[in-house]
């Protein structure tokens, strides 16, 4: 008889498909998404969640409505085009020409930008008062009543945007050297030297946390500062996490790590994200969305809104899928919120997200293209692509 049980249990185990039994010393676990909303159309969660204001990868004021905002097109610029805000004032980069467009009359001024062969204008700044200009050959410019004029050129090449400081700006050269422009008097001096890893250029946001500031040479080499006075820190941490996860590595950084609640929030492109504590070296959750990271929001509540290629994910800070939406759009670009909603720009133009009717409510019919920047200004909303300046307003 214990030989006919012993037989019954054996047939039992091998038919079995769950596994039994120990686990082998070099099993590395993982940790992937669970898609709770894979078709919208056939299932009945809606998201029900106040995630509170946006306050990465840009804040947005709160009281800025856009149901009542129609788009205008400012003026045609092309894709190394630089823009910013400054005195009332919009400045932007094209070619060898900047231009100064007054935000209240939209009057236009034209100056005339005596740049070389390949060099171009990739950053503009203000300084005590004053509109200037860095070229990636590193040439300071100002605008003077009517005039652009040289006022240093250091002969370094480099091809990403400084960071500017109060009475300074760090320069990255190609070669892994920053240095140290002291804008009192256009003095440099060599501030010290990084490693490159490989990765693609990108616009990095600078963000902080109690004792550094982060910031992206390239999507895989990430730079770190002391927070008050910018000493450069050689400290490893996207080494570290690269060490701990049990993700594959985290190499193509959507943006500069974000901090809240003293954890950092790493976003790889290719869907992988890591909540990691920097101090402790403890990962507090990570998953992998299997699908390319576009673009991304993040709330003062700990909520992580991604667009993918194919999805937009709601994630809450403990790391779970609370809703997914499935948006069907070919070439998505970017997502932005107001108020409360959700709005998701296409090449074939910007749509308001209704999650609770599962649908998309076309508000501007529009072929954006991509390299899609967005400037938010008190209640003025302005994209920038590829080819033109947009303003959202009344």
């Amino acid at each position: 008889m214990k030989k006919i049980k012993y037989i019954i249990f054996l047939l039992a185990l091998s038919s079995c498909n769950k596994y039994l039994g120990t686990v082998d010393p070099d099993y590395t676990p993982t940790n992937e998404v669970t898609e709770i909303l894979s078709d919208p159309d056939k299932n009945n969660l809606v998201l029900d969640v106040e995630f509170g204001d946006i306050i990465f990868p840009k804040a947005v004021n709160s009281s800025l409505d856009i149901n009542t905002l129609e788009i205008e097109k400012i003026i045609n610029i092309n894709q190394n085009s630089v823009i910013n805000f400054l005195n009332e004032k919009i400045i932007i980069s094209q070619d060898k020409a900047v231009y100064l467009i007054d935000k209240n009359n939209q009057n236009k001024f034209e100056y005339k930008l005596n740049l070389r062969k390949d060099e171009k204008a990739i950053s503009i700044f203000e300084f005590k008062g004053d509109i200037h200009l860095l070229t990636n050959r590193s040439r300071i410019f100002v605008i003077n009543s009517q005039n652009i004029i040289e006022l240093a050129d250091y002969d370094i090449f480099i091809n990403i945007a400084p960071i500017v400081l109060d009475k300074n700006l760090l320069l990255f050269n190609v070669f892994g050297e920053i240095y140290d422009v002291k804008l009192d008097d256009y003095s440099i001096s060599k501030k010290d030297n990084f490693t490159l890893k490989p990765g693609i250029s990108i616009k990095s946001n600078i963000f902080q946390d109690n004792t550094y500031s982060y910031y992206l040479f390239n999507s895989g080499t990430l730079l770190t500062f002391d927070k008050n006075n910018f000493d450069y820190y050689n400290n490893y941490i996207l080494e570290d996490l690269n060490i701990l996860t049990s993700l594959d590595e985290f190499s193509e950084l959507v943006d500069s790590p974000f901090s809240h609640n003293e954890n950092l929030y790493f976003l790889d492109r290719s869907g992988k994200i890591a909540v990691y504590n920097p101090i402790s070296s403890d990962i507090f959750w990570e998953l992998d969305t299997n699908d390319t990271i576009l673009s991304y929001l993040f709330s003062n509540d700990g909520y992580l809104i991604l667009m993918t290629l194919n999805k937009i994910h709601f994630i809450s800070d403990k790391g779970n899928i609370i809703y997914s939406y499935s948006h069907n759009k070919d070439l998505p670009i970017s997502i932005f919120n107001i108020q409360g909603n959700i709005y998701l720009i296409s090449d074939q133009g910007i749509s308001k997200l209704n999650l609770i009717d599962k649908r998309e409510d076309i508000i501007y019919k529009h072929k954006f293209s991509n390299n899609l920047e967005i400037f938010f200004q008190d209640q003025i909303i302005y994209l920038k692509d590829n080819k033109s300046l947009f303003k959202l307003s009344e």
